[in-house]
């Protein structure tokens, strides 16, 4: 299936939320770093990419243990407000599925909450394993599929009640990437050996006032499906979820779980 005008909704999406991703997305994804960059061992002086750079905090984080990191994204405004977050860090516009780098350049390669936006995952699992140096190693970290995911069951459960979702465009599965099994097959197809999964019990801490228009800001899959719906829709959504994850208020905060995974494997000798 052509998923094109997903790609490029997915790309604009992104760019809009460069101005505001340290106050929405990154009160999540930052969690699963420390998780991630464990998973892929950046020693002194290791050459770290960064795939799916956003603002750079993967490529920051590597910096700071000394690991020498360069990042790249598909969205140009993302790479430019991580260049202004790390100015010391190269980063630059690029494609997770056709990576420009040679063969067998880095020691680590690593993905924050990428690569179930992008229209090919094995492909990039593929080109990971390609720059990687051989005993280098890879891991991308993915959101626990509904069934493990408070924020996730609650929100799809009412967007099913409400939304009609075959008004909105072709996407992949965005959980596909959250069944353990599956990943384990693509590494082990790519190259990879010495599979692991390693669990991450993210707290999604958000402003109590108006959680949706806060939600509205933090992704963007959710945001494309309700941009097609009538008004009238979108205004009972709006309503239930504001009434609904009141249930996770902590003074003035929602704290709802929204538990992420990391996976890794290294490329053998």
């Amino acid at each position: 299936m052509d998923y094109s005008d997903f790609r490029e909704s997915e790309r604009q999406g992104w760019s809009d939320r460069a101005h505001v991703y340290e106050h929405a997305t990154a009160k999540a994804t930052t969690q699963s770093i420390p998780a991630l960059l464990a998973a892929v061992y950046p020693f002194h002086g290791a050459r770290l990419l960064d795939v799916g750079c956003g603002p750079g905090y993967v490529a920051g984080a590597a910096t700071a243990l000394s690991a020498t990191a360069k990042g790249l994204d598909f969205s140009a405004e993302m790479v430019e407000a991580a260049k202004l977050r790390f100015p010391e860090i190269p980063f630059e516009v690029g494609d997770a599925e056709n990576l420009t780098d040679a063969n067998c350049t880095y020691d680590a390669v690593a993905s924050n909450i990428v690569l179930f936006h992008i229209t090919n995952p094995m492909k990039a699992i593929k080109e990971a394993f390609r720059v990687l140096k051989p005993n280098g190693y890879f891991a991308f970290s993915q959101w626990c599929a509904p069934s493990e995911s408070a924020l996730y069951a609650d929100f799809f459960g009412i967007l099913s009640k409400h939304a009609d979702m075959s008004k909105a465009e072709a996407a992949p599965d965005a959980f596909t990437l959250s069944d353990r099994a599956k990943v384990a097959d693509m590494f082990e197809e790519a190259g990879f050996e010495e599979f692991i999964t390693v669990d991450v019990p993210n707290i999604l801490r958000a402003p109590a006032a108006n959680f949706y228009d806060f939600f509205m800001q933090f992704g963007v899959r959710i945001p494309l499906i309700l941009s097609k719906q009538e008004a009238a829709v979108q205004k009972r959504i709006r309503h239930e979820v504001n009434t609904h994850f009141e249930r996770y208020r902590v003074q003035n905060e929602i704290h709802v779980p929204m538990p992420s995974m990391v996976y890794s494997g290294k490329r053998p000798i």
